[in-house]
């Protein structure tokens, strides 16, 4: 309601998987990595701005658990 209320409720956004907090230095730098290319067409307008997008992430805590139903698992052999 506040993006709304100050015209910038149609901001682009990325979602990152969670939590992040557990992340090492390390595995932050993964994420951001492959935040970056997306970053930089949101900010040059090089891509067309979808409302939402996921980065290609995997959170480290979903990587081994096969029975988990995580949105950014593009099939069960990840």
């Amino acid at each position: 309601m506040a993006a709304k209320n100050h015209n910038i409720d149609n901001i682009p956004v990325l979602i990152t998987p969670h939590p992040v907090s557990d992340l090492t230095p390390e595995q932050l730098r993964e994420m951001a990595a492959a935040a970056f290319p997306v970053i930089i067409e949101q900010l040059t307008g090089q891509g067309a701005l979808a409302t939402e997008t996921r980065i290609d992430y995997v959170h480290p805590a979903m990587r081994d658990n096969k029975h988990c139903i995580d949105p950014n698992l593009s099939g069960p052999d990840k």
